[in-house]
């Protein structure tokens, strides 16, 4: 790896909550670094088999698509300081999905060898990645629950909510997406979807300027999880 690129990675892997108060020195070295362009598709899960890796900028969705149907549903969105994939960590076998990325993507990658031998002596790591999971497990349990529970409308809110900053109240990472991408975020069509956000729009709940979401409404949007 070139100097710059290791100073940059090792600057980048710091700042993930995964590598608090770990060494990571004797790993680095060992580290590539990969620009993925957008729209990149990896149609199989051979590039997550043999390497761990690491996201720093960008975003990528993990999706299961059923050819029969002609059909997408995303299971994660993965950003900045997300990971994939935990199952080759732990040998689970490998599961059919799939993944894409929906901007430039910068990764970092690690032999998963290489990670299993460094996680012997860096338990810290191997902690914080079961907290990790557990995060994202979570998360998928309540998507499944809500796209066998509850309507178009109740499932877009939740969507929202989701990904909308605590503290300064504005959607984040969502927020620029095409229709068809949150159609698949919440297991609908895009007609479905286009429907329910006019509907949103209409009850003052919700505007989209230059393809950006806004939530405009808090109250009424915290009310359709009430219905």
């Amino acid at each position: 790896m070139a100097e710059n690129h290791e100073e940059y990675c090792l600057s980048k892997l710091s700042e993930n909550p995964l590598f608090k108060n770990v060494d990571l020195k004797h790993l680095i070295k060992d580290f590539s670094f990969k620009n993925w362009p957008k729209k990149t598709c990896f149609l199989d899960t051979d590039k997550t088999s043999y390497k761990f890796h690491f996201i720093i900028s960008g975003r990528l969705k993990v999706y299961h698509f059923n050819h029969n149907k002609d059909r997408k549903i995303t299971l994660f969105l993965l950003a900045k300081h997300d990971v994939f994939d935990v199952y080759t960590i732990f040998n689970l076998p490998q599961r059919t999905v799939y993944y894409e990325t929906l901007d430039t993507t910068e990764v970092i990658s690690i032999p998963i060898e290489t990670l299993k031998k460094w996680m012997q002596v860096n338990p810290s790591f191997y902690i914080s990645l079961l907290q990790y999971i557990i995060v994202k497990m979570t998360f998928l349990e309540t998507f499944v629950a809500s796209s066998n529970l509850d309507d178009t409308s109740t499932r877009l809110a939740r969507l929202l909510l989701d990904y909308t900053n605590e503290s300064s109240k504005k959607i984040e990472l969502i927020n620029d997406l095409p229709h068809k991408e949150l159609a698949q975020l919440i297991g609908t069509t895009r007609a479905v979807l286009n429907r329910t956000i006019q509907q949103f729009k209409e009850a003052g709940i919700l505007k989209i300027e230059n393809k950006q979401l806004e939530i405009i409404n808090m109250s009424l949007l915290l009310d359709k999880l009430k219905n």
